[in-house]
């Protein structure tokens, strides 16, 4: 039996996760929703921020689906919102089986999501439409990257670099056969990327689509480079080079160019829910390096300055209301820092693991 709450289930609620975002945000709306949280690991931090908790095998595994169907049975789900990538592209391959359970997975079509988890792919589709991207090349045409743009680039996976894992600047030809040298997984994973722009012009963006394919708003935030936030940094020749994480601090501004190039872009690709799109502006001109068909690492920020992604999400795709565009904060710096909680053995011991008792 369905209570008057909407069941929200979010999955991979880990300290630094999308999902731990995704739950904060939630849990800013009060007891608007009933909300239960999934992970593959015990010492997640989300599991301990509400009684409604589960152990799952990881995306890949053969059980994750079965899994997930129990609690959505179990708890009477109503609503799905993945918070990884991995559980991205593993539920939107089952939209119809949760939609049999009564389940509504928010998240973009299949196809769209296929397209900017392959970033070499997505590269591609960008330069074809003539949209603004680095320069980016193969594993075997980095030689070609470098008569056009010089050193430093940017290497990185074309699939599964969520958190910034495996991505470097790279600084001489040695450097970028060794980096193919140790690269964990085929070469033809690898794109080679120009460096674009600099740490000061990085911004990460997030657009929400609604149910009918609408924009119902975006927000922007310029990076700050700093602590958390910074990735891979070197000094190069006496110029500083930086790489930012999956961590995001910066502030929140009002560009209206930014949004709308942003806006056009997630309809132009056919995405659907939430986006959360990368880039940097140069010599005037926006330039595109990641594309996130999900929520983002960012989300309970934006949801503290007025931006509640998930509860929008929800009200739109669930319940069917159109909240059009927010009067949230802007010209508010996001500062963040790690956070610690202290669990019993016996509570971890406690959380329902996969197959769960039917009692």
């Amino acid at each position: 039996m369905k209570s008057e709450r909407p069941c929200v289930l979010v999955t991979g609620v880990g300290g630094r996760s999308v999902g731990h975002q995704v739950l904060h945000a939630l849990s800013l709306t009060g007891n608007r929703y009933k909300i239960v949280c999934t992970d593959a690991d015990s010492f997640s931090f989300g599991l301990y921020l509400t009684p409604h908790r589960f152990l799952v095998p990881l995306a890949n595994d053969p059980d994750y689906l079965d899994a997930i169907l129990a609690i959505i049975k179990r708890e009477n789900v109503d609503v799905i919102l993945p918070g990884t990538e991995a559980e991205v592209m593993r539920l939107v391959q089952c939209r119809e089986q949760l939609h049999d359970v009564g389940c509504k997975l928010i998240t973009s079509p299949e196809s769209a999501v296929a397209l900017c988890n392959d970033k070499a792919e997505l590269y591609r589709w960008l330069a074809r439409e003539k949209i603004g991207v680095p320069t980016s090349v193969g594993a075997n045409d980095w030689s070609s990257l470098i008569e056009k743009a010089g050193f430093p680039i940017v290497a990185k996976p074309a699939t599964g670099s969520g958190g910034s894992r495996s991505v470097e600047l790279l600084a001489t030809a040695a450097e970028v056969e060794d980096y193919i040298g140790r690269f964990p997984g085929s070469k033809e994973n690898i794109v080679f990327q120009e460096y674009v722009g600099d740490a000061e012009s990085e911004y990460t963006v997030g657009v929400l689509i609604g149910r009918r394919g609408d924009i119902i708003d975006s927000i922007v935030m310029r990076r700050h480079l700093v602590g958390l936030s910074l990735g891979h940094s070197r000094k190069i020749n006496g110029v500083r080079y930086a790489l930012s994480t999956g961590y995001s601090q910066g502030t929140i501004v009002r560009d209206s160019a930014i949004q709308g190039f942003c806006e056009n872009l997630a309809l132009r690709l056919g995405l659907q829910g939430p986006a959360n799109i990368q880039l940097r502006v140069h010599n005037g001109e926006i330039k595109i390096f990641e594309v996130h068909p999900r929520f983002s690492g960012t989300t309970s920020i934006r949801a503290q300055a007025g931006f509640n992604e998930p509860d929008l999400m929800i009200q739109n795709h669930l319940l069917d209301a159109d909240p059009g565009r927010q009067s949230y904060r802007t010209n508010v710096a996001a500062i963040r820092a790690f956070q610690s909680i202290l669990v019993s053995a016996d509570e971890m011991e406690s959380v329902p693991h996969y197959p769960y008792a039917t009692s």
